[in-house]
């Protein structure tokens, strides 16, 4: 399956911060919170495009936990709480659907596993 861009940018800058030896508990969140500014300031915002970038966001945490060898529930609520933050932080109209980002993170941590999955509604529930 092809990575759409936003995949792609995340997989490959987790991947770049475990090389250099950084912690990437600590990395991921910072790494999400821009990929997201960065995709939504491209874009209109639209309810279903803050999903779909932070659906493609957290698969990329994914990809790159897999590369890295991490386990995936060790970055799962450090990476929602980026995506939340990057998609309040990257304009007003976007910042309402904070909700929605960490609803769509919680899609594909399901697919990550039960721990990946139970530590983004965890985080999705904090989300006002």
């Amino acid at each position: 399956m092809e990575e759409s861009h936003v995949t792609k940018t995340v997989r490959e800058a987790l991947v770049k911060a475990a090389d250099k030896g950084e912690d990437l508990k600590v990395k991921v969140a910072e790494i999400t919170k821009n990929a997201v500014k960065k995709a939504l300031s491209e874009t209109e915002p639209t309810k279903e495009k803050v999903e779909a970038v932070a659906r493609d966001t957290m698969e990329g945490v994914v990809r790159g936990a897999e590369e890295t060898g991490m386990k995936v529930e060790t970055l799962t609520k450090m990476a929602v709480e980026g995506i939340v933050e990057g998609t309040k932080e990257s304009g007003t109209k976007t910042a309402g659907f904070a909700k929605h980002a960490a609803r769509a993170t919680v899609d594909v941590a399901k697919k990550a596993g039960d721990k990946a999955l139970e530590i983004a509604k965890s985080v999705e529930k904090k989300v006002p």
